[in-house]
């Protein structure tokens, strides 16, 4: 009864904070709205995202393949349990009916024999490039972990500056929304006073109605671009974004970005790691055709000596194995070849990875540079055509320009902030992609501290 009480004075609460102080009542509502900071969402895509808790999965998975490798050289313990019944064939004699019956099921002798069985390998030069493979296909799996989840990190970085962007654009068009709606309401005052004709307005409403839709689609755009950087870090549309540190990039020559790469690059390690992998696996299958020996040691135990004449009911044997193969078919030559095969495949797909890297360290190193000095450009483009947007405007009210010289001085002001902000936002891109390529976002990873795989 209690709870229901509170839970009606609390509706009561909200009913009147939001039809008597509603602008209370949404800051009320405001601060209940989640912000996430870039670290924060850096962490819960590390902690939630299912693209990189797959790709552990698929890291621990590798983790087992040196078990098995080790386990070549453990022992191999077996107990062996047999219980049996034993029919004996004798001499036929004549006998009572009663006698019959009575020894039918004397004719099956109960046998049951324990066996414990231990097969230790003694030398097997197999185990070690079995165990080397297993180890690097570990470590190659690792790098394609922390490739997964540097990328997963870029994109959370990319979408967090898109929703910075789209707020920014949200601005600039409401900001042009406003200006559209005040030169409208001049213009129909204007016209009122006799100052100005129907085409002047008609041009007014038209560029009023197009800033309209400008908001309602920037509107739009944010709310996709929020959808998306949620479904990355797993939480719910319901949240806010605050303005991080520009991405900065040390100054340096190419040549020192391209070596960095080379060796910072965790998709580059895992092609590496993944050609040595195969090449000891090459060395595993070629191991095959070297003797192994094993020691056997067994112990039995026997119910009766009834098939043992003489014998001991317990015996054990003890001795050394010594198996060298001489021709198993085909299968050993297909799996060398394979392996072989699996070795030179690597080693290409390293070799063309390294050429794209270089080229894409190029491409994002200069383009970063054309799109600081675009943004530069760009901002005094901007800054030129608010200038001449008030000025206009001011002769429009004082009769010496037109309504038509006002809408394509807002037009143009509109279209240098929609550059402005674009260029802004493919400078962030190109800036963390070079980043990536580097390794930063592998070292970003690690030095969160979530993630007990790095």
């Amino acid at each position: 009864m209690k709870k229901i009480l509170l839970f009606i004075l609390f509706f009561l609460f909200s009913f009147y904070s939001i039809n008597f102080y509603p602008h209370k009542a949404y800051s009320f509502y405001a601060k209940s709205v989640r912000v996430v900071t870039l670290k924060e969402a850096y962490i819960l895509a590390a902690r939630h995202n299912d693209t990189i808790k797959a790709a552990k999965e698929s890291y621990y998975q590798s983790t087992l393949l040196k078990w098995s490798a080790i386990g070549m050289v453990l022992p191999d313990i077996s107990l062996k349990y047999t219980d049996q019944r034993m029919h004996v064939n004798s001499a036929p004699s004549p006998l009572s009916s009663s006698d019959v019956m009575n020894n039918i099921f004397l004719f099956f002798f109960p046998n049951y024999e324990y066996s414990f069985t231990l097969n230790e390998p003694i030398f097997n030069i197999g185990v070690v490039p079995a165990y080397m493979s297993a180890r690097n296909a570990e470590k190659s799996t690792k790098m394609a972990l922390n490739n997964i989840s540097a990328d997963t990190l870029y994109n959370v970085a990319v979408d967090y500056y898109t929703v910075l962007n789209d707020l920014s654009l949200i601005k600039a068009d409401t900001k042009t929304f406003n200006e559209a709606k005040f030169h409208l309401e001049l213009t129909e005052a204007k016209l009122k006073a006799g100052l100005a004709i129907i085409t002047d307005l008609l041009q007014a409403k038209s560029q009023f109605y197009a800033a309209k839709q400008e908001l309602i689609s920037s509107r739009n755009l944010l709310k996709a671009a929020k959808a998306h950087l949620a479904a990355l870090l797993g939480i719910s549309r319901r949240f806010s974004v605050v303005k991080p540190p520009k991405p900065v990039l040390k100054k340096a020559l190419l040549k020192k970005y391209v070596i960095l790469a080379y060796k910072n690059n965790p998709n580059i390690k895992s092609l590496k790691f993944a050609q040595k992998s195969a090449d000891d696996e090459t060395g595993y299958y070629e191991s095959q055709y070297i003797p192994r020996v094993n020691f056997l040691a067994s112990y039995n135990a026997l119910s009766n000596v009834h098939f043992i004449p003489q014998g001991s009911t317990n015996y054990w044997t003890a001795g050394a194995t010594l198996t060298m193969p001489l021709f198993q078919g085909a299968a050993r030559i297909i799996s060398i070849e394979k392996a072989r095969s699996e070795a030179n495949r690597s080693m290409y797909n390293t070799a063309q990875a390294k050429r794209d890297l270089k080229a894409r360290v190029i491409s994002e190193f200069y383009n970063v540079r054309s799109l600081r000095y675009e943004v530069s450009t760009l901002g005094h483009e901007e800054r030129f055509a608010s200038k001449n947007y008030m000025l206009v405007e001011e002769e429009f009210k004082a009769g010496v320009a037109t309504s038509v010289d006002v809408v394509t001085a807002l037009a143009e002001l509109t279209r240098a902030r929609h550059n402005l902000l674009s260029a802004k936002l493919s400078y962030y891109e190109s800036a963390m992609d070079l980043k990536r390529l580097i390794g930063s976002f592998k070292r970003k990873l690690i030095s969160l501290t979530v993630d007990k795989f790095n």
